[in-house]
């Protein structure tokens, strides 16, 4: 299946964002890096091997909720696929 265009994949970045923020312990960090990652959005693949290299020195609470984000934004993705 094809990459999904720059306006679903906003949709769907801000969509995982909302379904995890009552999980998450840094919530303006990463709210702050979700703004400027769906401004540069072109793919979810994009997005997620973005948030993966960030990932790399940050401090252990936000790189676990990084990581809940990714898996978020990576089940919607998987989930559309199979629609």
């Amino acid at each position: 299946m094809g990459e999904s265009p720059p306006s679903d994949c906003k949709e769907r970045i801000r969509s995982a964002f909302d379904n995890v923020a009552a999980h998450i312990s840094n919530i303006a960090a990463l709210q702050m890096l979700i703004e400027e990652l769906v401004n540069e959005c072109v793919s979810i693949d994009s997005v997620v091997r973005d948030l993966e290299s960030r990932m790399d020195g940050v401090e252990i609470t936000l790189r676990t909720d990084m990581r809940i984000l990714i898996n978020e934004i990576q089940h919607l993705k998987e989930r559309k696929s199979f629609r």
